[in-house]
């Protein structure tokens, strides 16, 4: 049975998150960049650095990757914020989990993306059983993650993963809080260098006021 590919997306022309789940093997990012050439998305997506090495590492590039070292944390976000901002590619995809296993919480580096540009989250979901990759419509995160996370467990309850056993749970790791003062002055270095490109964004605080 081939694959059907579902955008309820349609309507936002803007940037987003592409939020990819559940990652259990490298098929999974195959899926989401066929989704994202089928939806006319431009994604640039974020892979493990040591895989972008050799022949196999400069093809990755053409296509739009960024290397990114998985043990680099808060100097992640600032490293991918200052690549976005002068990049053509107007959405960004990646896997919460970091790697194809489980794991017992989701890395937070999309969170604080979203809200430091005011990008919405676009969450993006496989179904192996029924041979579907689905984009959802976009969500903004609000700063409140016990609510936005309980969106995302709601939009993608119907996702199946090919290796069952490698999926975790959508959650973030227990205690884990936004650090304000360093939020505020990313988002003052992101307005300083993003020029127009993300506009069409909005602002994620104002958008939060009105929920």
């Amino acid at each position: 049975m081939a694959w059907k590919f579902i955008d309820r997306a349609r309507g936002y022309a803007g940037p987003s998150i592409w939020v990819c789940y559940p990652h259990t093997t490298k098929w999974d990012a195959v899926l989401i960049l066929t989704t994202g050439w089928l939806s006319g998305s431009r994604l640039l997506t974020l892979v493990k650095e040591q895989e972008c090495v050799g022949v196999q590492g400069a093809l990755l590039r053409a296509a739009g990757c960024l290397p990114v070292d998985p043990r680099g944390g808060c100097q992640t976000v600032d490293w991918v914020l200052s690549r976005w901002s002068r990049s053509r590619h107007r959405s960004l995809a990646l896997s919460p989990e970091g790697r194809i296993e489980a794991v017992p919480y989701w890395r937070t580096g999309f969170y604080v993306l979203s809200l430091v540009t005011g990008v919405p989250v676009t969450y993006s979901w496989m179904d192996y059983e029924r041979r579907l990759a689905v984009r959802e419509a976009p969500v903004w995160m609000t700063c409140d993650p016990a609510r936005d996370l309980a969106i995302a467990q709601s939009l993608m309850r119907e996702a199946r993963a090919l290796y069952p056993p490698k999926v975790g749970p959508i959650q973030f790791r227990e205690g884990w809080a936004i650090d304000e003062v360093r939020l505020e002055r990313q988002r003052q270095r992101w307005r300083s260098t993003r020029g127009g490109l993300f506009d069409q964004a909005g602002s994620a605080i104002d958008r939060a006021a009105k929920l």
